[in-house]
């Protein structure tokens, strides 16, 4: 089962993510963690501190792999009865576009662009493939300020691709909007 979930920034995504996951599994079922952020900054340290924190004093136990791009070699890692969260998309494709092994300014090349675009929808279904529901959070940028960057207005584009896609397969998509997840495509429950 393939899962999607996004809204705008502290809209509950993670929060909601996490809560269905647990809610929804039964003894057999591992819970993974996809964490593809890393501290970059203050905030992003705090941010993922308190992660880390909420997960850990949960009643369930969570494996939380932190791998902040390629995320399609943890599908050997996976177990078929698992239920991962990739915790955000968003992030990912930040590192993947701007910083995966220092690619500079070959973001412009529209063949780069449709590199990354693939590359992360092949890494996306082999860790699908390998688990049982694999739950995908991402935000919803399009809804912030226009683009005042030709680069940031290529990333959202990309990432707006990559929402098309990843729902066109999904079972469910979900948008939070202050903390209330409405769905999009499929049925809560």
């Amino acid at each position: 089962m393939l899962i999607f979930v996004t809204g705008g920034v502290r809209s509950g995504k993670s929060s909601w993510a996490e809560h269905y996951l647990t809610a929804k599994k039964n003894q057999a079922n591992r819970l993974v963690y996809i964490a593809t952020s890393f501290p970059s900054d203050e905030e992003m340290t705090k941010r993922i501190l308190q992660h880390q924190l909420k997960r850990a004093q949960g009643n369930e136990k969570w494996l939380a792999i932190e791998q902040t791009n390629d995320v399609g070699k943890l599908s050997k890692k996976l177990q078929k009865n698992d239920f991962v969260l990739l915790d955000c998309l968003t992030t990912l494709l930040t590192n993947e576009f701007f910083f995966h092994e220092q690619h500079g300014e070959r973001w412009q090349a529209a063949s780069f662009r449709q590199y990354v675009l693939e590359k992360i929808i092949r890494d996306l279904s082999e860790l699908q493939k390998s688990c049982e529901l694999f739950c995908i959070v991402s935000n919803e940028v399009n809804w912030e300020f226009p683009a005042r960057s030709n680069a940031v207005f290529q990333y959202v584009r990309l990432l707006g691709h990559l929402h098309q896609q990843i729902v066109e397969c999904a079972d469910l998509a979900v948008r939070m909007e202050f903390g209330i997840p409405v769905a999009m495509k499929g049925e809560l429950q």
